[in-house]
């Protein structure tokens, strides 16, 4: 029985692997997201490491965020920048209006809200966008807006839970319960946000990335589109297919030829682009 119970396979211990994921994830979110401008990398490694857990992929966590967060760190920053610029301009108006009586003001703040929500949207799917695929700024944030509108009933389940949980937090009355909910967040709650999106954002990814069978893998961020999948308008193109060579005869060898477990010593292979 005792066996049974400390099995790597069994689901209590599933359980708990997850659990200990979902506290490796969120520590290093915020641990990487104390300087502010760099929220925006740290969302995209952790995004990439939920998508990586989702296919199923085992790897170090540790190492795949930073992987993640060094290679996307410029234009991740870049668009947090954007982001945090504007919703710095939501959050200055709300101040203006917030006092203002009558329909006018009412009007203002209810716009604003909307623009919150939209922002909010906004930049859960272009980080969850950058953490999977290569593409300019101004088309990730494009892409994000058509993935929104065109995907209602997913969009409105990722708004929602974040709202219910933001919800549940910022309306405690209770002084215990709220500063227990404040540890939740520390612990486990921006993971468990972003596991809550992934799982919501994953089969509308699926239709940009690749059929697993038959297929050679691509190194990160790098998928093949559907051919038969109309996704210009996203901006993604199929990869160009490879040039084919000529085969030699087995009897025929060019002279410069040189054995296969000598390669020349400026040819020498390098590290694997994605090791984990």
């Amino acid at each position: 029985m005792l066996r049974g119970l400390f099995d790597l396979d069994n689901p209590l211990m599933r359980f708990l692997s997850k659990v200990a994921d979902l506290l490796v994830l969120n520590l290093l979110f915020l641990v990487c997201s104390i300087p502010v401008f760099t929220i925006g990398a740290s969302m995209t490694a952790m995004y990439y490491c939920f998508f990586k857990m989702k296919e199923s992929e085992d790897g170090y966590l540790t190492r795949r965020f930073f992987k993640s967060f060094k290679e996307n760190f410029k234009q991740a920053t870049l668009m947090w920048l954007i982001l945090l610029a504007l919703f710095l301009l939501f959050a200055l108006e709300f101040m203006m209006y917030r006092t203002v009586p009558g329909t006018s003001g009412s009007v203002v703040r209810a716009v604003i809200l909307v623009g919150l929500i939209f922002w909010f949207l906004i930049t859960v799917y272009s980080f969850a966008l950058l953490s999977r695929f290569y593409n300019t700024i101004r088309n990730t944030f494009a892409n994000a807006a058509l993935v929104i509108f065109g995907n209602g009933p997913r969009t409105i389940g990722i708004a929602g839970a974040a709202a219910l949980m933001v919800g549940i937090t910022v309306a405690q009355t209770s002084t215990v319960i709220f500063w227990n909910l404040i540890l939740f967040w520390i612990l486990l709650g921006f993971a468990v946000n972003a596991m809550i999106n992934v799982e919501l954002m994953y089969p509308i990814f699926r239709k940009l990335m690749p059929e697993e069978t038959g297929q050679e893998s691509t190194p990160d961020n790098e998928f093949v589109v559907d051919e038969e999948a109309d996704l210009s308008s996203l901006g993604y193109a199929p990869v160009p297919p490879k040039p084919e060579t000529e085969e030699m005869p087995a009897d025929e060898t060019p002279a410069d030829a040189v054995p296969a477990d000598e390669p020349p010593a400026d040819q020498m292979p390098s590290d694997p682009k994605d090791p984990v």
